[in-house]
């Protein structure tokens, strides 16, 4: 057996393709795998040049998890840390600091297993040169970086650290708190009491200028850039209003469009149902009705990068939908989950009769259905007929899921 194999097969059994999956499958786009590879040779592009984002849309089923997968083999295989972050109650797109912590969280390293902010700091204290990278790049940024990040860079260049700081320290960077005094308590103890301004910023300010000093944080450690992979995008249509336009914003801000604070270093992508536009941008018409009431509460800003975010989202409906799959695609599915199947159970999976291209079918309804009739022969000797539902998205408005937590601006 296979072990690879197996686990590929039993998440694409479950619907939910794994690193496994995903790598033995491959994808059918590659125009959009092209226009992936532009936007990582763009990570560290100036500031000043807006970014073309991208974003890719599909029906319940098209593959799109799947895709986001392949895009994060993609940027690992490039020496970039990767971050598959999925919308949810838990991690609101209109809540910066939430979807900060969550991307830390399931950060991956191409090249070790460690924490990622964990694995970094540690090749940093290990290399001079390094370390004098992300002492060049903290100089650079000026006053757009607290003096407190300076004090821990201070921290970081010395050979020991009290029991127990380099922890918080990490929690720190990570998105957790950190008490001015023991920052001081930890200087003190290396002869720099009295260097810096240990102030936080503002709740705001501080999130972004997180962004900006693990992502150069990360470079200076020797990684490619930082990948955000958002999947589930669709979930703010069922933010309340005011939720939905702050969520639309950040996804200009992650995505680098015009207009937006630039994040160097950090490429974005997203992935969206099809009919996202359609449900929600028009039959609400947050183009107008939305953004106008961005501008009362005197959000302009927001209201900007709003209305960028929404005309993003409909070129990507229009320009960047996966495909639905032909005849010749099915058949090399089939075939390269024939392989996986046999290495994956020491079975030979029968041929099965060609696929039924319909208009609604998805790719997902195919591999499950093929997957299912080798586990009834395979175990039974059955032959099954399978029956599939199209689920309809949900894009009813959920105060639960618009409630700001208590560190967000209001």
């Amino acid at each position: 057996m296979n072990l690879d194999a197996r686990t590929a097969i039993e998440a694409l059994r479950a619907g939910v393709p794994n690193r496994a999956a995903v790598r033995l499958m491959g994808t059918e786009e590659p125009a959009l795998e092209h226009a992936f590879d532009e936007q990582l040779q763009l990570a560290w592009a100036a500031p000043s040049r807006p970014r073309p984002g991208l974003g890719i849309a599909g029906g319940f089923g098209a593959g799109k998890s799947h895709f986001l997968g392949y895009l994060a083999e993609v940027a690992r295989a490039q020496n970039f840390v990767v971050s598959r972050v999925v919308v949810s109650k838990e991690t609101p797109l209109s809540d910066p600091a939430r979807v900060f912590e969550a991307a830390v969280r399931a950060a991956t390293l191409p090249d070790r297993h460690d924490d990622a902010v964990t694995g970094a700091l540690t090749i940093l204290r290990q290399s001079r040169t390094r370390m004098a990278s992300l002492e060049s790049a903290v100089e650079q940024a000026g006053d757009a970086l607290a003096p407190i990040f300076s004090a821990l860079l201070f921290l970081l260049q010395r050979e020991t650290l009290p029991p127990g700081f380099a922890r918080q320290m990490e929690r720190f960077l990570s998105g957790g708190k950190i008490r001015p005094a023991d920052v001081r308590q930890a200087l003190a103890s290396v002869g720099g009491a009295r260097k810096f301004d240990l102030r936080l910023p503002a709740i705001g300010p501080l999130v972004e200028q997180r962004i900006q000093f693990l992502t150069a944080l990360l470079h200076a450690a020797g990684y490619a850039g930082w990948c955000l992979l958002f999947d589930e995008v669709e979930l703010i249509g069922r933010y309340t209003p005011l939720r939905r336009g702050f969520a639309y914003a950040w996804l200009a801000n992650w995505l680098g469009l015009e207009g937006a604070r630039a994040y160097p270093g950090i490429v974005a992508a997203y992935a969206i149902t099809d009919d996202f536009v359609t449900a929600v941008i028009e039959e609400r018409e947050d183009e107008v009705r939305l953004i106008d009431r961005l501008r009362l509460k005197e959000r302009h800003h927001e209201a900007r990068l709003a209305k960028t975010a929404m005309a993003h989202i409909m070129q990507t409906v229009r320009s960047r939908r996966l495909r639905v799959p032909g005849i010749d695609e099915l058949s090399r599915a089939n075939l390269r989950l024939s392989e996986i199947y046999r290495n994956a159970y020491d079975w030979e999976p029968p041929a099965t009769d060609p696929p039924e291209r319909t208009a609604t079918r998805t790719m997902r309804q195919y591999i499950k259905g093929w997957i299912t009739e080798w586990d009834m022969r395979r175990l039974t000797g059955d032959v099954t007929r399978i029956v599939a539902e199209e689920i309809a998205a949900n894009y009813s408005e959920d105060e639960s899921l618009s409630t700001p937590s208590d560190d967000e601006p209001d």
